[in-house]
This record gives C-alpha cells, sequence and structure tokens, in this order.
C-alpha cells in the first residue's frame, strides 16, 4: 500500500513534467511549467498545436471552455520547511522532551480545479526529519506522508473522496489525514432547507504491513446522520455508525482480535446572545467476533454549556452519565461526573483559569464505589510585545474507595517561563529562546505514618535552531 501510494504521486508528477518538456523551446520555459505554473483547460477544447497548448496560446482562445472549466488562473505548488519547536511546557521529564519538537518538516501542497467548482483534485506530501531517533533508525516510509483528494459541490451538493499514507513518524505531518494509516474515505452530505443529509464511508490501516513485531489493525467504517436546523430554534441531529476493527497477527497470518461497534446518538444543541449548550444521547454495543464474549452495552447522556457571566468571565459547566452492562459476565458499571470550568481574562495578555471536577464510579459486580475530586488553577501571561511567556498551574486530587480506608492525596505544582532571544542574539534562525520549568509532585497518604513520596524537578532548555 506505501509503494502504491507514493508511485501513484511520482506518476502524477511525471505526467505533468513530461508533456511540458514535450514542447519546451528552451531552458527558461521549462524551469517555469516545472516550477509549477499551470491553467485549468483541457485539450480536448481546442485543436494538439503549439500555439493552442497552454502558456502559449492567448486568453480569449480559451472562451469556448471557461463557462464549463472556469476562468483561468495560475496556481502553484506551495512549498515549506520549518523546524517544530521544543518546547518545556507539557513534559513532565528530560527524557520525553526528545519524543516531541525539535523536527525539521518539509511539505508541499497543490490543488487543482477541474471541472470549475463541480471538481477539484489535490495532492499534499510531507517529509519529517526526526530532531533524534529512539532506539532505533527510522526508515524513509515512516517518515513520509502523502494525501490525493478529488472533491467538489453542485449546488447544494457537497463531496469529496480522499486516499493517502502517512508513517507512524510524521506525527500528523499532513493537515488533512492523520498519523500512522493508510487507507481513504467517502463523504457525501447535501444541504436542503432545514435538513442535512450526511453519508461518510471509510477503510484504514496502521502502517506496520512490513512489520512483523507491530500488529495491524483494519477499521472499516460506515456513518449516516442527518440534521434538523430552523433559525431561532434548537438545532437537533441524528446519527447511526458502524464500524468493525480487525487485528492481524503479522507472524500468525491470521486475527487475532475482531471488534464490531455500533452507535446511535442524538443531541439537541441552542445558542444564544451569552449561553450556548447541548445535550447529547448515545447508546452503542461492543462485540468480538472471535471470542465469545457477550455484548458490552454503553448508555451515556451528557448535558453541557457555556454561560458568559459578563464581558471577562465564562462558565463552562458540563454534568454527565454513563452505565456499562454485560449481561454474560454480569458486568454492571456506573460513572457518574460533574464539571465546572471558568476562564477570567484579567486583560488581554492574561487569563485565570479555575475548575472543579467530581467522578464517581459504582460497580455492581462487587457493590464498590470509588470517588475522586479534581481541583485546578491555571494562569497565563503572554505578552505579545516582549516575547515572553509565563504560565503557573497547581492541581489536587484527592481519591476515596469503599474498599480501602486511606485518601490518598496528590499535590502537582509547575511554572513555566519562556523568553525568545531574537532581541539580545540578533541571529537569523527561526528559533531561539530560553526556557525554564519548576514542577513538583507529591503524594499523601493521611493513614500511613511512613514518608510521603515527592518529586521536584528543575529544567532548563536553551534552544537555537535555524
Amino acid at each position: 500500500m506505501v509503494r502504491t501510494a507514493f508511485y501513484f504521486c511520482i506518476g502524477l508528477f511525471s505526467v505533468s513534467i513530461l508533456s511540458s518538456v514535450a514542447f519546451a523551446q528552451n531552458l527558461e520555459q521549462l524551469v517555469t511549467r516545472l516550477g509549477l505554473k499551470t491553467t485549468t483547460k483541457s485539450g480536448l477544447c481546442q485543436t494538439p498545436s503549439l500555439s493552442t497548448l497552454p502558456y502559449f496560446s492567448s486568453t480569449h482562445q480559451y472562451s469556448k471552455c471557461e463557462k464549463f472549466f472556469g476562468a483561468s488562473k495560475t496556481r502553484q505548488f506551495r512549498f515549506s520547511e520549518h523546524h517544530e519547536p521544543l518546547s518545556l511546557q507539557h513534559i513532565r521529564n528530560v527524557s520525553s522532551l526528545v519524543h516531541q519538537g525539535g523536527s525539521r518538516l518539509f511539505q508541499t501542497t497543490k490543488m487543482v480545479p477541474l471541472l470549475s467548482n463541480a471538481l477539484s483534485a489535490g495532492i499534499e506530501m510531507t517529509y519529517r526529519d526526526p530532531f533524534l531517533s529512539i532506539n532505533a533508525t527510522p526508515t524513509s516510509t515512516s517518515q513520509l506522508g502523502t494525501h490525493l483528494v478529488l472533491r467538489g459541490s453542485v449546488k447544494a451538493m457537497r463531496y469529496r473522496a480522499e486516499y493517502g499514507y502517512a508513517g507512524h513518524k510524521t506525527n500528523k505531518g499532513l493537515s488533512m489525514a492523520l498519523h500512522d494509516r493508510v487507507g481513504g474515505k467517502l463523504l457525501w452530505e447535501w444541504q436542503l432547507p432545514f435538513i442535512t443529509p450526511k453519508v461518510e464511508l471509510s477503510r484504514f490501516a496502521n502502517t506496520a504491513e512490513s512489520n512483523l513485531i507491530r500488529s495491524q489493525t483494519i477499521s472499516t467504517r460506515q456513518e449516516y446522520s442527518l440534521g434538523w436546523a430552523i433559525p431561532n430554534w434548537p438545532s437537533f441531529s441524528l446519527s447511526y455508525g458502524r464500524e468493525q476493527k480487525d487485528t492481524l497477527n503479522q507472524e500468525a497470518e491470521s486475527r487475532s482480535h475482531a471488534t464490531l461497534i455500533e452507535r446511535v446518538q442524538t443531541k439537541i444543541a441552542f445558542e444564544r446572545t451569552v449561553s450556548k449548550g447541548e445535550w447529547a444521547l448515545g447508546y452503542s454495543t461492543f462485540k468480538n467476533d472471535i471470542h465469545d464474549q457477550g455484548t458490552l452495552e454503553k448508555f451515556h447522556s451528557t448535558l453541557k454549556g457555556t454561560v458568559q457571566l459578563f464581558q471577562p468571565i465564562d462558565l463552562t459547566p458540563s454534568i454527565g452519565f454513563t452505565k456499562q452492562t454485560n449481561a454474560k459476565q454480569d458486568f454492571s458499571q456506573e460513572r457518574f461526573i460533574a464539571n465546572l470550568g471558568t476562564t477570567i481574562r484579567l486583560s488581554t495578555h492574561q487569563t485565570i483559569q479555575p475548575s472543579f471536577e467530581w467522578v464517581r464510579m459504582n460497580n455492581r459486580e462487587d457493590a464498590s464505589n470509588a470517588s475522586t475530586l479534581f481541583s485546578k488553577l491555571q494562569y497565563s501571561y503572554r505578552p505579545a510585545e516582549y516575547g515572553y511567556h509565563i504560565s503557573a498551574v497547581g492541581q489536587y486530587v484527592l481519591n476515596k474507595n469503599s474498599q480501602q480506608t486511606s485518601n490518598p492525596q496528590t499535590y502537582d505544582i509547575s511554572v513555566f517561563i519562556k523568553k525568545d532571544l531574537h532581541e539580545f542574539l540578533n541571529l537569523p534562525h527561526q528559533q531561539q529562546f530560553i526556557s525554564l520549568k519548576l514542577t513538583h509532585n507529591q503524594q499523601i497518604n493521611t493513614l500511613s505514618s511512613q514518608s510521603q513520596p515527592s518529586i521536584s524537578t528543575a529544567m532548563l532548555l536553551f534552544s537555537l535552531i535555524p
């Protein structure tokens, strides 16, 4: 599959290049064409002579085709190269720093209209040059990604077909496809008055077809939905989805796991000047086709919204309930959740975000329950004119279990400071900054007389990348 996607992309480039070379009169004209000046006109509209070929003919010679293909426009491939910034903000230790940031990403994209708005073709290619290789040297295919797309619209109908490959080292380098998978999907929707039906069909596999160590998972998905939207009324949607996941053992060449998932979900949403909300109900079933483990049924209900009390303060409350049962395994579990988030904008550069969350789990099988309380406070200050960023996060977690007498508690505090050094170093580098992160984590057991474990770290990063 990897070779098919790669060779198909190379073939598209070769056809356009060879057609230009055949009629090139000098090197300058050839470079102009390879670089990627193209037109949207078809040779079927004119006789194949030198004077009527693209790049040589005058504008009025296309008048017979413009109504069907659209007006002539010059388009170019877009090439880009950039370094992903290294950051200490979201890492817990120094060893995890090598897994994110620092790599170079090369990308090229192009979209060409074929039949005006009715059909367009696009291609995107990316290659990641990693900052560091962990445990093994990455292969070229694991760092390569390519994506092809055909899309268009006719009146109120829109459609799209795409096929892509992205190695597991690309790390979501493609904007139109997820990483570590190969496959494609078809999408169709029809925007009727007040009603919009949608259909999505897809089939994807992870990129482990040539790796005997990694298992390969093939996912086939179908989703059908219908949405109603009437001005000044709440919107409503109903959807049904079916997904089958087959996990293949590369060495035994057999299926080791096969799951069939079916979902039905409905949503009601409203939006007002100072508030908006959504209520979602869903029912799903999970069944393993190989191991007869019964059917896991899941029902969930979620109510969430956003309320702006006044200009600088937003509240985001949510409550939810989930119940899972499996009659064959005599399994029943309930989960309740309540969350209250707050965003306080002190200024255009400063925000404070306090949040509280309560989660309760009930297991009917052993008549046990567990509760967890999360309390978190975040502060961020990022002035644009001075080129630095300061943030602080404090979190408190309290756990309580009916089968345990202790109530373990966790305190987690971190401070992050980052300063851009362009004004001091004055170097022509894309990334030049210094950052500092201080963290402290401590677990406390009120019933234990032993010393409580705690971890404190300090990390300093100086980054200078062209």
